[in-house]
């Protein structure tokens, strides 16, 4: 009785579609009753995975035939959307036959914790945005003309366009770079240079050769989220350290480095991500000292290191003698983002480790844009181009001070001496995230300071890019960014009012 009855209930609901036989249409009953259906579950009226009714109760509840209502499924069976199974009667399969049914797969069921734990990042930029928010260059600080000369002349070479590169790259790219590094104090050999697609991937490159699970890295914090993520894949507990105005604390980094030993040390050294702090050459020399004390090796990267709009420091691979560096540089972030590549600088024993684990990620980095990198650091491109483009970042710097000055006086922040960001501490008790929010409600991105803390915490702190965009959009951006930040300041003083008030009742 319970079984008829809940049969019963399904065919009453069905009967609400509306369905009437027309005899005096040209279509056959069933050709009617399949139409009606179909229609319904394409506009989900009938969901996936749902239970027809049996064809006998259906009939019934119809007033027409079995055989019609027979017909009339077997019509939405050829028709991709549903399916007869033994035991469980006619089931919903699709509500569109011309791809696999909603839901088929439970991806998001699937997802690694990992992948639960990154942020979402997207390149794309809503028209009428302003951002501050992702570490990208406006395509006006980009040599357009330098390099569409090079990637001219690299694709009239036919081994550029046939053959791949050798795993570690292309010699002529490995020359190029030894040149360049040579400038800024680093010597080395196309042996211990491998080129990689971009920065990041030089992380994983690193995660992977020489982490194991259960391992510790060490980082400053706040820090690069992408590098916590490739080492967190590889199953490395990630641990921090407090970092001050001259970056990171030496006595935190010898009480982790003591207390976990771990597999190396990862720090941004020169305008870090996301601070823009520039660590001292005293206390670089300091953490040379203990980490060779210690034989514990640093991951140090340097994407940054030429953006300096003062002296520049030496990096830590220049003033290294213990062959603990592993230097870490990128196309993206002076030159052009569209050309994906980065490179490992490191001792031959550690390229044998980073070499094969490369090949694990990709067997060859692209050699067309090889080539073309090759040609702008060889033809003298780049040395012409630095200076104007620290130049054009100190107007921008500038410019973002100037505005913030106007118009959000309410935060706090040093002048960064180099690199692409700002770092900005929010008045209490505002939180970065909801700032993020309330910015992208009034046109202007920024970035949250909880995506670059390794423990989960809530940040206090917004990072602000002044490379990403146009000049005279700053002024702007900076408004609305005011404008957001009174919002939300308000948004506490109502709310501690109506709390002052329940208390005093």
């Amino acid at each position: 009785m319970d079984r008829h009855n809940s049969a019963m209930t399904l065919s009453t609901d069905l009967t609400g579609l509306g369905f009437r036989p027309d005899p005096t249409v040209a279509e056959p009953i069933y050709v009617q009753l399949a139409a009606v259906l179909s229609d319904a579950i394409r506009a989900g009226r009938i969901a996936v995975g749902a239970r027809l009714p049996s064809e006998r109760l259906y009939a019934k509840v119809l007033g027409i035939s079995r055989t019609t209502v027979t017909s009339a499924y077997q019509e939405l069976k050829a028709m991709g959307l549903m399916r007869g199974y033994v035991g469980r009667g006619a089931i919903v399969i699709a509500d569109d036959p011309d791809r696999a049914p909603a839901g088929a797969i439970p991806w998001s069921q699937l997802a690694s914790r990992l992948a639960r734990l990154s942020p979402s990042t997207s390149n794309a930029i809503n028209p009428g945005l302003i951002s501050f928010g992702d570490g990208w260059l406006h395509p006006s600080l980009i040599p357009h003309a330098a390099l569409a000369a090079c990637a001219a002349r690299a694709a009239q070479d036919p081994a550029v366009l046939t053959q791949a590169a050798p795993l570690l790259g292309l010699p002529a790219l490995q020359q190029a770079l030894i040149d360049t590094l040579r400038t800024n104090g680093v010597k080395t050999t196309p042996s211990e240079v491998l080129i990689t697609g971009g920065a990041q991937q030089g992380l994983n490159v690193v995660a992977r050769a020489l982490i194991s699970p259960g391992d510790a890295v060490v980082c400053e914090s706040p820090t690069w989220y992408g590098a916590v993520r490739a080492f967190r894949a590889a199953g490395a507990e990630v641990v921090s350290v407090s970092m001050d105005h001259e970056g990171v604390d030496p006595d935190a980094l010898e009480d982790s480095l003591v207390r976990l030993r771990p597999k190396f040390v990862y720090l941004i050294p020169s305008f870090q991500c996301p601070t823009g702090r520039l660590l001292s050459l005293q206390r670089r020399r300091r953490i040379l000292a203990l980490c060779a004390r210690l034989r514990t090796p640093i991951l140090e990267s340097h994407v940054y290191g030429d953006i300096s709009f003062g002296e520049k420091v030496p990096s830590l691979k220049s003033l290294d003698s213990a062959g603990l560096v592993i230097h870490q540089g990128s196309a993206s972030k002076a030159i052009s983002p569209a050309l994906r590549l980065g490179w490992l600088v490191a001792p031959r024993a550690a390229i044998d480790l980073l070499g094969p684990a490369k090949s694990s990620l990709d067997l060859s980095t692209p050699a067309l844009a090889q080539a073309v990198l090759a040609g702008f650091l060889k033809s003298g491109a780049y040395a012409r181009h630095l200076p104007k483009f620290r130049d054009q970042l100190r107007v921008r710097r500038d410019a973002l001070i100037a505005a913030l000055a106007a118009h959000c006086p309410e935060l706090r922040y040093a002048k960064p001496q180099g690199g692409l960001y700002l770092w900005a501490q929010l008045p209490k008790p505002l939180q970065s995230q909801e700032l993020e929010a309330a910015a992208a409600a009034d046109g202007v991105l920024v970035r949250s300071g909880d995506s670059f803390l390794t423990n989960g915490a809530n940040s206090s702190h917004i990072r602000l890019c002044f490379a990403a965009p146009a000049l005279e959009e700053i002024v702007g951006g900076a408004q609305r960014l005011g404008k957001a930040l009174r919002t939300v300041l308000q948004r506490h003083r109502n709310s501690a009012a109506r709390d002052s008030a329940i208390a005093s009742v």
